[in-house]
């Protein structure tokens, strides 16, 4: 009989929130557009930061076309021309070109400014370029005859497709994170306040008081309603980061798939991740909307919750230790990172799933001892 109340309450908080068409593809959409904007920024962000514009000058009387051919190739990033020193200055400090390399009868000079410098890679080839230099010079220069004899440049990435991957989810996937479980807790701040806390301030608490179910038992069927879609909201964040991850940044979006396609279950672990986030979420906000009477009240308390979240999602980024993947809302970039290297087990995610578990029941025990407090 319990059971049915239970039911019964579902039912009809799922007819209270139910939307109609429009108001269902607005709240699918948003969320999808968002994340998708956020990938695609962050994704520009890292090709700024990657990307670099060198140029090397040679002397009037020397032609820069043959150590383009030689050179070229290796460094892409750099352009070779005539000039002086005095135009190599002027292109740097007005921002056309990260570096320059100027080359004189004895010297190369590196010629940066580091506070304008967006990339470090940019000074690292610099350098392995000015080395190179330097030996097909002297070779051209004092050993013709052994210049033959010289190795040809060969670039060697000693990183595996792994390690690209893990360096790039250090730097996006705790953001991107945050901001799925942010839009996650925006919609629990929305449902708390309009079907927990919107009783009291409507004045229909009392009519709750005079139903057959317990109020624990109609609060249960409000907050399984706000986890289903708290959950699916996070569900669809999720798909439009990996179609954002998939459209602008391809070669990641590639490695991700060879690593992770050894790891049985790729999906069923980012789902779980989602879930053991929408439960504590669902908890956070249902013991807010429950303490309250007031809709601006809730608001109010709902932003400390919000922040809760934020510094969850982005704490393994200051947190240089393992414990943090056993932590609900902070377990998504450590997780995610065992994953592309191969260590991943179920044992952590099972941990924070238990952990979301003992919390939703926590939220349901002190939620209940509110509600009750108000029918009083």
């Amino acid at each position: 009989m319990r059971r049915n109340h239970v039911l019964h309450v579902i039912k009809s908080e799922w007819k209270k929130t139910r939307k109609t068409p429009v108001q269902l593809v607005t709240m699918l959409l948003v969320p999808m557009i968002s994340v998708l904007f956020l990938s695609w920024c962050l994704s520009y962000v890292v090709t700024l930061v990657d990307r670099y514009s060198g140029t090397v000058y040679f002397p009037e009387d020397f032609s820069a076309e043959e150590m383009k051919e030689e050179l070229s190739e290796s460094y892409p990033d750099f352009s070779f021309r005539n000039g002086t020193l005095e135009e190599a200055t002027t292109r740097v400090s007005n921002g056309k070109a990260d570096c320059a390399l100027v080359v004189e009868d004895k010297t190369i000079r590196i010629l940066y400014d580091s506070s304008i410098l967006t990339s470090s890679q940019a000074l690292k080839d610099a350098k392995d370029l000015g080395i190179d230099l330097s030996y097909l010079l002297e070779g051209e220069k004092y050993y013709s005859d052994a210049y033959d004899l010289y190795p040809e440049i060969e670039n060697i990435d000693m990183s595996s497709s792994a390690d690209r991957v893990i360096g790039y989810i250090d730097r996006v996937g705790g953001v991107v994170g945050m901001i799925i479980f942010l839009m996650m807790a925006s919609n629990a701040m929305t449902l708390s306040a309009r079907t927990i806390t919107g009783e009291k301030e409507r004045q229909t608490f009392d009519t709750l008081v005079l139903c057959p179910a317990d109020l624990s038992k109609i609060l249960l069927g409000k907050e399984l309603v706000m986890l289903a879609e708290i959950f699916l909201s996070g569900i669809i964040g999720s798909i439009a980061a990996i179609g954002g991850m998939a459209i602008w940044s391809p070669k990641e979006f590639d490695a991700v798939t060879e690593n992770g396609a050894e790891v049985a279950g790729w999906f069923f672990v980012i789902v779980l991740l989602i879930f053991a986030a929408a439960l504590v979420i669902t908890a956070i906000f249902s013991v807010i909307g429950s303490a309250f009477a007031q809709t601006k009240k809730t608001s109010l308390f709902s932003s400390c919750g919000m922040v809760l979240v934020s510094i969850s999602a982005i704490l393994p980024s200051f947190i240089d230790t393992g414990i943090v993947k056993y932590f609900p809302l902070s377990d998504w970039t450590p997780i995610l990172k065992s994953i592309c290297k191969d260590e991943f087990t179920y044992t952590p995610i099972f941990t924070a799933l238990a952990i979301s578990l003992l919390l939703f029941g926590l939220s349901m025990i002190l939620s209940s001892g509110l509600w009750e407090r108000t029918s009083e």
